[in-house]
């Protein structure tokens, strides 16, 4: 076969392309990607509000722009260049942003913390974050610890060897909070107590997304001594879905499961069908369930005409009752005994019907 020269010349181009190193990732390629995020989400979230019945509301619904596959374009871009201090930004949000978020992924992330940004100081961001890691049901592997313990360890170590102050306010603030998964133990809480308050002397005015770690931190101490357990549960006070006032004192007596809660949750579907099946499974019991939904009235007054929501619900469009509860994520669920005392508090499951129901049976 005789190659002529233009033949030659692109089978050489072609050979050169090959043997040429993969373009590094930018950081305004990241930005691209998380900026397209955040614009189709904000859509979103004006389209679930202006929903006019239960049926268009479960249509927009449906249309929720899936964080993991801005995520998956993310990760291949950063993962490129892990070495570099502004990947800690993006490596941050995919904790943050993305629910399903696999554990070779968040081990990726920590290792590449631990092999080359423990002394940097734009790591503050990525200590914050860590209080997402999640196991995802994943079984700890042999001889590894699980990843929320390796991510405490890490935070520890960050809050110890970096020279930014400021850094080692967010590390201990990230420690803080991920200890209060421990439980109510005194010892835990004085470890979490101790951590906050570094917090606030060392990185006080430091912005961690809308607020400061000293605003964070400050609700983190009204929790321990307010919404712990075994603390009497705040008053609330406010109107359902038909205008009617109602208190959160005028139940006592019962056991109360009190669910913070909106249709635009993750798995809000799944989050109403269990309530829904707690709420016919104890008819006729001392258990009362109450919402307080973040839904528009219209949006709530809809769910509950198509049978989707079966209890009664504080109306907290403006969420003055989640934020007086200091509420970060939602569903939330805290079950309260018969004197209103905060018996559980974390996810709707199997532990919040296991504690009514001993609580229910509790003389």
């Amino acid at each position: 076969m005789i190659l002529t020269k233009s033949i030659v010349l692109a089978l050489f181009s072609t050979f050169v392309v090959a043997l040429s190193p993969v373009q590094a990732a930018t950081e305004s390629q990241a930005q691209a990607i998380t900026g397209e995020f955040d614009r189709a989400h904000q859509l979103w979230l004006a389209e679930m509000t202006l929903a006019k019945s239960a049926g268009a509301l479960n249509q927009v619904a449906q249309k929720q722009p899936n964080a993991s596959e801005y995520a998956n374009r993310l990760k291949v871009l950063i993962s490129r260049d892990l070495s570099k201090d502004w990947t800690l930004r993006y490596g941050a949000w995919l904790l943050e942003n993305d629910p399903t978020l696999k554990p070779e992924s968040q081990r990726a992330l920590l290792g590449s913390v631990e092999k080359y940004h423990t002394l940097s100081p734009q790591v503050g961001r990525f200590c914050m974050a860590m209080i997402y890691l999640n196991q995802q049901g994943e079984m700890p592997r042999a001889g590894q610890p699980p990843i929320r313990t390796r991510g405490m360890n890490l935070l520890k170590t960050i809050n110890k060897s970096n020279p930014d102050a400021k850094v080692q306010g967010q590390a201990a603030l990230a420690l803080s909070m991920m200890l209060s998964n421990l439980g109510d133990d005194t010892r835990v809480m004085k470890e979490r107590i101790k951590n906050l308050r570094e917090a606030i002397i060392k990185s006080s005015e430091v912005k961690v997304g809308s607020l400061t770690v000293a605003e964070i931190a400050t609700d983190e101490l009204y929790k321990i001594n307010h919404l712990s357990k075994g603390r009497l549960a705040p008053k609330i006070q406010g109107n359902d879905s038909a205008g009617r006032f109602m208190q959160l004192n005028q139940f006592k007596g019962k056991v109360v499961m009190l669910v913070f809660w909106s249709s635009w949750d993750a798995e809000a579907g799944r989050m109403l069908e269990l309530l829904r099946k707690t709420a016919s499974d104890k008819v006729g019991s001392p258990l009362v369930i109450l919402g307080v939904c973040r839904d528009s009235l219209q949006n709530l007054r809809a769910l509950e005409a198509d049978g989707l929501v079966s209890w009664r619900n504080f109306s907290d469009p403006d969420q003055k009752i989640s934020k007086a509860y200091r509420i970060g994520t939602w569903p939330y669920c805290m079950v309260l005994d018969q004197q209103g005392v905060i018996q559980y508090r974390g996810n709707i499951g199997a532990f919040s019907d296991a504690v009514a129901t001993e609580l229910m049976g509790a003389k």
